[in-house]
């Protein structure tokens, strides 16, 4: 009899773990363009190649795009100053059904601010970044 009920309760306990997992929507638009953002302030073109899909790769595989990213960016920031952004904020999202767009707001450490359009689809119940754009500033 103990059996089938501890039986019982594993069978519930794996069928909630299997329904869990399965409604869970995964990062939202706008926390995939942050971590992108905050990729590119790193230089971590590991989570930047990861983020992106197949229309920033360039064509080339994940070790040949990384190589090349590296050799072409500033190494160290600036003088060992780390990295140039104070903060990175989204400030607007839209979404029309598998497509959504964020625009971020970086503010640089000497106050410069700078907006970005990040634009995204989600394939295979994953967002990924399509297309990354520095947007006109705001009018004033």
């Amino acid at each position: 009899m103990i059996f089938i009920v501890v039986f019982v309760l594993v069978v519930a306990l794996v069928v909630g773990v299997v329904v869990g997992v399965a409604k869970d929507p995964g990062p939202t638009p706008v926390e995939i363009a942050l971590g992108y953002e905050h990729a590119w302030d790193e230089l971590d073109f590991d989570v930047i190649y990861r983020l992106s899909g197949y229309e920033l790769h360039d064509g080339l595989t994940k070790a040949d795009w990384i190589a090349g990213k590296r050799a072409a960016s500033p190494q160290g920031h600036g003088a060992g100053r780390g990295p140039a952004v104070e903060s990175v904020v989204a400030e607007a999202e839209i979404r029309e059904g598998d497509a959504a767009a964020v625009v971020t707001r970086r503010t640089l450490r000497d106050g410069t601010v700078v907006h970005n359009e990040v634009r995204l689809l989600r394939r295979s119940r994953a967002w990924e970044v399509v297309a990354y754009e520095l947007r006109p500033a705001p009018a004033s």
